[in-house]
């Protein structure tokens, strides 16, 4: 008995709001903080790092050679900011 599946293309629903912000960061050998992307004027660079991996964990992604990255979905990163500057 031979059984025939159907192929049917996967539906998946896209919007624009799928924009994330990256914030690079860049580590030392000494694990002190070389840059950091994004960092608002009136925070220290370990302050902005403290801020997002303390508050935005599940967002951050490690990468070889001392470097990582936040991808921050864009209403998250905007509410951040708000939230800074206020």
């Amino acid at each position: 008995m031979t059984v025939h599946a159907t192929i049917t293309e996967p539906t998946v629903a896209l919007s624009g709001a799928s924009e994330a912000v990256m914030i690079h960061v860049r580590f030392w050998p000494s694990a002190e903080i070389f840059t950091i992307d994004g960092k608002p004027d009136n925070l220290s660079p370990r302050e902005w790092y403290n801020k997002l991996y303390l508050g935005y964990t599940q967002y951050y992604q490690t990468r070889a050679n001392g470097r990582g990255f936040f991808r921050l979905p864009r209403p998250v990163f905007n509410a951040l900011m708000s939230d800074i500057a206020a």
